[in-house]
């Protein structure tokens, strides 16, 4: 308690001053825009749009494009092979790549500057998790991130996962609070990775788990019975498993850190006596707090959290990718999170919007409860109107200041014949299909046939093996209902038979981990892997081994 007294004292100031801005937003976006603008205006991009003669909100929209990453792309790479003052009077000192699954890796640049706007968002977060679970400190963090460095640039500036890049910049006295040593992650092979977070993070109490997407943390609750022999073995003696892929000097790092712990053996040994089985909630009683996504698509992933940890309370990260950090989650409810307006300039275009010629682009004090939009943002590393592809929903507002919910990339849809399907909305359908059925799914990803007549098809990998084919049609009977109700183009696609009937394509089990060993294996990083929910490639179905093919 001591420990979160300290740390709500160091940041209360802070929070108190972001408080009184989300009274005004417009007044704190103004400032921002302004500083970023002064700060780059002699940078090739500010001379290039005029920076320096910017005065209003309506001349940096009238004098600077929209971007995404295929416009800035030429000015990266410039950048990357050690050209300075190009997009930022920073020189880069580190290139986030993004985690998009599928085509070329983005490269976003980080500079020093941009590395503590964004670390002040951090502490905001963190301060009203403490305020809210100080006990959070009163036992380890254990956190799963990626590599930091993956490669070096030509410049000689190195890049790789920005989850990898905060933890290994932590103060001292903040990393000695984390249970896992940044060496574990250097270990490629992630079945070994797992295996070492849970030698030493069950040898210890924790009090809290971070990790970006809960899907990430179900599979590692899921090869606690697997692996759990070996890793009481472990426990007990000290040792770190021999057989395990582990570089020499990677393992010698780790085993230095090992003590042998009979006690916690002889306790895990009797919840297995006692429980029959080997779970968090019961060998981490005292877990405070889960920190995960909860927005967008991974809510099934959610729902199996409670099996594992019970009813511990979940956080969100709020909107975070590579580019910006953009909102500030203050409770555990929901996943919205407050904008944060002293670290980004914001523009909003409506859902509605992107097929048209002409957009608006709406700022902060516009917004409206309930709506979707495309986020756009102008950064301190040097983005400026850069479209992310986010959507984003407004749950409330936090004084005058929206607070805001990532909903979809906005790119994950799919349309044959005009229904323009979401894969938040394959998300939803599943989900409430799911639990009118009471099953539960390792994994599902909806994509498109081109037979006869085209159809969507659910690739369903089921936890139960051997369920009836009636239950199975049952389930995609119910898909189907509630797929026509997320969305009336598709309903009426359906009816016009221009779609045709869907099918349910049951996964041989075991199939969803070896897609994702072999995605990771192709460098998309372990901690933010996701499976597309929906996809218009009707290659990707070629990934699995189909078991069964249910029809309506």
């Amino acid at each position: 308690m001591n420990l979160a007294r300290i740390v709500l004292k160091l940041l209360s100031v802070k929070a108190m001053a972001f408080e009184r801005a989300t009274k005004d937003p417009m007044s704190a976006q103004k400032k921002v825009l302004a500083k970023y603008l002064k700060r780059n205006k002699n940078t090739e991009y500010g001379l290039k749009c005029g920076f320096a003669g910017i005065k209003s909100i309506e001349d940096y929209q009238a004098r600077v494009p929209v971007s995404d990453s295929e416009d800035i792309y030429p000015y990266i790479e410039r950048m990357k092979s050690g050209q300075n003052n190009i997009l930022t009077a920073d020189r880069p000192i580190f290139f986030g790549l993004t985690s998009g699954t599928t085509g070329k890796p983005k490269f976003i640049p980080v500079t020093g500057y941009s590395r503590s706007k964004k670390a002040e968002v951090a502490d905001l977060w963190a301060y009203y998790i403490v305020k809210d679970h100080p006990e959070v400190l009163d036992g380890k963090i254990l956190a799963i991130v990626n590599l930091e460095v993956e490669g070096y640039a030509d410049s000689g500036v190195p890049y790789g996962a920005e989850t990898g890049q905060g933890y290994d910049n932590l103060p001292a006295v903040v990393r000695r609070m984390y249970a896992i040593p940044r060496e574990v992650f250097y270990i490629k092979d992630y079945r070994t990775r797992y295996y070492c977070i849970l030698r030493i993070g069950m040898g210890q109490d924790i009090r809290t788990v971070a990790v970006l997407n809960p899907s990430t943390l179900v599979l590692l609750c899921e090869k606690i019975g697997e692996w759990k022999d070996g890793l009481i073995k472990d426990i007990e003696e000290g040792t770190l498993e021999g057989s395990l892929d582990i570089p020499a000097d990677i393992r010698t790092a780790i085993e230095k850190r090992l003590r042998p712990n009979p006690r916690r053996a002889s306790e895990l040994k009797a919840i297995i006596k006692e429980k029959g089985e080997l779970l968090p909630k019961y060998f981490w009683p005292d877990m405070e707090l889960i920190e995960c996504w909860k927005g967008g698509t991974v809510k099934l992933y959610l729902k199996e959290l409670p099996r594992y940890f019970g009813d511990v309370r979940i956080r969100d990260f709020g909107c975070l990718s590579t580019e910006a950090r953009s909102s500030i989650p203050m409770s555990d409810y929901g996943a919205g999170g407050v904008l944060a307006i002293n670290t980004n300039f914001y523009e909003f275009i409506p859902k509605e919007d992107m097929g048209k010629r002409k957009k608006r682009f709406l700022l902060s004090d516009q917004l409206e409860k309930d709506k979707e939009y495309y986020l756009v943002v102008t950064t301190p590393g040097g983005l400026y109107r850069y479209n992310i592809d986010d959507i984003i929903t407004v749950d409330s507002f936090f004084n005058k200041t929206p607070m805001i919910e990532f909903v979809q990339k906005g790119l994950n849809a799919v349309s044959v014949t005009g229904e323009k399907v979401y894969e938040s909305q394959v998300n939803a359908a599943i989900n409430r299909a799911v639990d009118k059925h009471k099953m539960v799914l390792r994994f599902f990803s909806a994509c498109v046939e081109f037979n006869k007549f085209p159809h969507y098809v659910f690739l369903v990998e089921f936890e139960e093996e051997h369920l009836p084919a009636e239950k199975k049609r049952g389930l995609l009977k119910s898909i189907e209902e509630e797929l026509c109700l997320e969305n009336a183009e598709y309903e009426y696609s359906r009816k016009s038979m221009a779609l045709g009937a869907p099918m349910l394509k049951a996964v041989k089990s075991g199939e969803f981990e070896k897609y994702r060993a072999k995605r990771i294996a192709e460098g998309v990083h372990d901690a933010q892997f996701k499976a597309p929910e929906l996809t218009a490639d009707p290659e990707f179905q070629k990934n699995f081994i189909i078991d069964e093919v249910v029809r309506l």
